[in-house]
């Protein structure tokens, strides 16, 4: 499935990190080795200098005089000590450096990768946990042309009633599952429009076989409450696939339930509404 995805999103780092150690763990040295080398590029492409640096040093302890990685690393050493340079002179208005557990797809600052520089003005504070994202959603559907705003303002009265007061093991509704359920050219419209907005790696789930253990590792508030589907756990790093990536104080939410690497990933909502629905062998919602 990870070499599907990158033969679109080469530059994915998330699945080139899974792919890496899979490869390692079924004895393809050369493939975990040729996988490792794409990582750095992809790390260095998107400005994680830190992560490029590491993945270029762990390479060099099984190929000491490899030419291109050598120049990366060189190439890497300058960029670094430029921003270091700017931001010790106030120069710069991106002063901090990003890290695991805050938010985005490795629970990242505001969409930054670790390494790379982070825009202090603009870093987001975690959200209030009723702010599903739903009204970023639509207006991604309007300002992408895909829906009226008529359409897309009424789909949001319904799903805010329906998503009003869950408990238990009750279902949340999905805005895209309600404006796109008939309209499935829209809805690949609207799923490649937010794939190219978010660069979120797209999963299959309609033919992947999900262990029913792994969504149980969130709780229920965040996997049926969100629409948050846990479908795979490698080593460290567990991969969650979502309909809406703007529910940024859902995503903020799994990261701080988890002792995990979170990886995300998007997904028609009606595989991930019937994943969960076969996980928690529940019936759907009106």
């Amino acid at each position: 499935m990870f070499e599907v995805i990158l033969q679109t999103q080469p530059d994915d780092y998330q699945s080139l990190e899974i792919l890496k150690e899979a490869y390692a763990k079924v004895g393809r040295k050369a493939d975990s080795l040729k996988t490792s080398r794409r990582l750095a590029e992809a790390y260095f492409n998107s400005g994680s200098y830190t992560m490029a640096m590491q993945e270029c040093e762990a390479i060099l302890v099984k190929e000491p005089n490899a030419p291109e990685i050598l120049a990366m690393l060189g190439d890497i050493e300058t960029r670094l000590q430029k921003a270091g340079a700017q931001i010790a002179s106030g120069g710069s208005k991106t002063g901090l450096i990003a890290t695991n557990g805050v938010n985005g797809s490795n629970g990242l600052i505001h969409g930054a990768h670790d390494g790379s520089l982070v825009d202090i003005q603009h870093s987001r504070q975690p959200a209030n946990l009723q702010d599903r994202g739903d009204e970023h959603l639509a207006k991604f559907l309007v300002m992408q042309q895909l829906f009226p705003e008529e359409l897309v303002a009424k789909a949001m009265e319904t799903v805010k009633q329906l998503n009003k007061d869950l408990t238990g093991q009750a279902l949340a509704a999905s805005l895209l599952d309600k404006i796109c359920r008939q309209e499935t050219d829209k809805l690949d419209a609207a799923m490649s429009g937010l794939i190219d907005r978010t660069k979120f790696a797209y999963v299959p789930l309609e033919y992947y076989d999900v262990d029913r253990q792994i969504p149980r590792m969130l709780p229920d508030h965040l996997t049926l409450g969100r629409l948050f589907l846990p479908f795979d756990l490698i080593s460290r790093t567990i991969m969650i696939a979502c309909c809406n990536p703007f529910d940024a104080a859902g995503r903020d939410a799994v990261q701080q339930s988890l002792d995990y690497t979170v990886t995300w990933y998007l997904a028609r909502p009606g595989a991930i509404i019937k994943g969960l629905q076969d996980v928690y062998r529940l019936e759907s919602r009106a």
